[in-house]
């Protein structure tokens, strides 16, 4: 009798989390999540085995990693997938002592930690000759000969950040002292750039193995957002961006990446692919790719087990993803079209479409969003972290 496969989720808070949650459920894996709260989303999916609440990654470290250490003893897993960035980063930091317990598959530490860095970031995708926005960067250029040169609109952006937090537009030169002293309080020295006119967003989301090979890419353009003024998909489109995958494999293997990362895209006026930032970590509309045909946690796991992945997967365009509740409701609530939102809204049922939340076979995830919104909304952090989006 063959043992059964057993993995670790974190981040049950995470849509992407749930999307792998389900691709392994549906695979037959033993799958448990966890997270620093009991009643968040994944953990009310039928394919969730057991759940664990540890300590807050971003607050308490040190206990989070000794309770997951401490977990992966007891419980051996295959292996263990992390979400988000704070425990996407403590788990490749503590690498080293995790793997005599368990499997991860993932960049080193400092090269996560660079590409957590949108400066950083930019300043690599200069040196390769990728197009990103005109940058300026404190460190190189007094603030004073910034305001001189700023071009008008322009955008202060936090470094390490996520989810269009920490961005401020500035339309006039008057104000831009104002708008960086307050992201630099909260988020320490920020980048300043043009504001590119943008005609839509790209998204490639590429897997690379231990010698940086291409294992996967997908690509898929944002049609709705929010907040409207720029934050996580509502709505996207599987697609095809060959520019746009080249670009981010070209940037990925030039740091040495290894595992799943994504890299935001907006395409200019001219069509062309400008860079924007990397996220290396699993991306929030992981569920479009896995139904479009290109199943990375999988692709992952078998990485990260020695198995063969075989050629580049192909997959399905066109194919529409949604993410329902609460953002496609928020968004409604603040599109100025309301007749075509609702219209748009309520076309369930449609072929080759996918959802972040809904499930016909995994339904009770919605009473852990409802669960978990309350939760957000009486912790005043995570509250917040909520609703300090866009800009």
């Amino acid at each position: 009798m063959h043992k059964r496969r057993k993995i670790l989720v974190t981040d049950g808070r995470s849509l992407a989390a749930l999307a792998i949650v389900r691709s392994f459920g549906e695979k037959g894996f033993e799958v448990q999540c966890g997270e620093d709260f009991r009643l968040n989303l994944t953990s009310f999916s039928k394919y969730v085995k057991k759940s664990w609440v540890y300590p807050s990654p971003d607050l308490y470290p040190d206990a989070f990693i000794e309770e997951i250490k401490r977990i992966a003893q007891k419980e051996k897993f295959d292996m263990i997938l992390p979400i988000r960035d704070a425990t996407t980063l403590l788990l490749a930091r503590h690498a080293d002592e995790l793997s005599q317990m368990t499997t991860l598959y993932l960049a080193d530490h400092d090269t996560i930690r660079l590409l957590q860095d949108k400066g950083e970031t930019l300043k690599v995708a200069r040196t390769c000759g990728i197009p990103h926005p005109i940058t300026f960067f404190p460190e190189e250029i007094p603030v004073a000969d910034i305001i001189r040169s700023l071009p008008q609109p322009a955008l202060v952006r936090a470094r390490i950040s996520s989810g269009s937090r920490g961005i401020a537009y500035v339309d006039r030169k008057e104000t831009f002292l104002e708008k960086y002293t307050a992201i630099k309080k909260e988020y320490g020295e920020p980048i300043v750039q043009e504001f590119v006119q943008k005609r839509s967003y790209c998204s490639a989301c590429i897997l690379l193995d231990d010698h940086s090979n291409e294992v996967a890419s997908f690509t898929y353009e944002k049609v709705k957002e929010y907040p409207i003024s720029g934050g996580p998909t509502v709505v996207g489109y599987s697609c095809n961006n060959p520019e746009a995958k080249n670009y981010a494999v070209q940037l990925l293997k030039k740091v040495g990446w290894r595992g799943v990362a994504e890299a935001d895209f907006m395409i200019d006026q001219n069509g062309v692919p400008v860079l924007l930032e990397i996220n290396p970590r699993f991306w929030m509309p992981l569920n479009l790719a896995i139904k479009s045909g290109v199943d990375f946690p999988y692709l992952l796991y078998q990485l990260a087990t020695g198995q063969t992945t075989g050629k580049l997967p192909e997959y399905t365009l066109g194919f529409k993803y949604r993410w329902v509740l609460p953002n496609e409701v928020l968004w409604l609530l603040s599109t100025p079209d309301k007749i075509k939102g609702l219209k748009e809204f309520f076309m369930f049922g449609e072929k080759n479409c996918c959802y972040g939340d809904l499930s016909t076979e995994d339904p009770m995830p919605v009473l852990g969003i409802l669960a978990q919104s309350f939760h957000f909304l009486t912790d005043k952090k995570k509250r917040q972290a909520f609703l300090n989006r866009g800009w």
